[in-house]
């Protein structure tokens, strides 16, 4: 499949499910936000001090991260999506900051921004769709200024998982889904970037079978007897890796804060 139809596949499935999927992460993660508090608490750690410094979020969704940032961080933000439907709930929900953030249907392989305009960019769980990172990461690097933060989270495959299992597992379940990374692969595709990193963080937490398909019969077509087959066929180290049992299995996500290098 090519990246233009595979954006566009993301682009669907995102105005499809839009207003459902903030519901389906609130309980899926059990927080208000969709997010576990580590996971915001982290990306809004790591901007601290950017008041009224400009702050991009490649992905900005319905404003699930946009809207703490507002919040307690501060910033003047751009949301960044390329579905407008997500940006239409993204802009009602961070509404009473309507002076400070500005939303923009766009690609995050082809920024519209000139060079090192931004002292912060976020990018949390979108990483997966992207087919080549390094493209979007290169964006990025231009994109920011030096010494500028960079925030990633996503979820990544364990370590160990060498046949990638995990990767396997989501693409059977999803077309949007391009790839899962290992956090050393983050951490190199970074690296090559010139990214320098401040701290690298990798979160497990505990997901149910139901709460993995989601609406994912409703909106890909996917009907559990899939996600249960790939299960069965896990190997006795996948098993182990996921902790996976009758219920659930265990999943990682890392979150990692980086600064632009120098470019002299």
């Amino acid at each position: 499949m090519d990246t233009i139809t595979h954006k566009k596949n993301v682009q669907k499935y995102y105005s499809k499910r839009a207003e459902d999927y903030d519901g389906q992460k609130v309980t899926t993660l059990k927080s208000k936000q969709g997010f576990g508090a580590e996971i915001l608490n982290g990306v809004t750690d790591a901007l601290a001090g950017l008041e009224n410094k400009p702050v991009l979020e490649v992905g900005v969704g319905s404003g699930r991260i946009g809207f703490p940032l507002l919040e307690k961080v501060k910033p003047w933000l751009v949301g960044l999506d390329l579905s407008k439907k997500t940006l239409e709930l993204a802009k009602a929900r961070m509404s009473h900051y309507k002076q400070r953030f500005d939303l923009i249907l766009g690609d995050a392989e082809h920024l519209p921004f000139q060079n090192s305009v931004f002292n912060g960019i976020v990018c949390i769980s979108i990483m997966h769709y992207f087919v080549f990172p390094e493209r979007s990461l290169a964006e990025f690097s231009r994109t920011l200024k030096e010494e500028g933060v960079f925030v990633y989270g996503d979820v990544t495959m364990h370590e160990l998982d060498s046949q990638q299992f995990l990767d396997k597992l989501e693409k059977t379940l999803s077309q949007a889904h391009a790839r899962y990374c290992w956090p050393s692969e983050m951490r190199r595709l970074l690296e090559n970037q010139g990214f320098l990193f401040s701290e690298i963080k990798v979160i497990p937490y505990r997901k149910s079978y139901l709460s993995l398909m989601g609406d994912r019969e409703k909106y890909s077509d996917v009907k559990p007897e899939t996600l249960h087959k790939c299960i069965r066929d896990a190997t006795a180290n996948e098993m182990k890796l996921y902790l996976i049992d009758s219920k659930g299995l265990t999943l990682f996500y890392t979150l990692i804060a980086a600064l632009e290098g120098s470019r002299s």
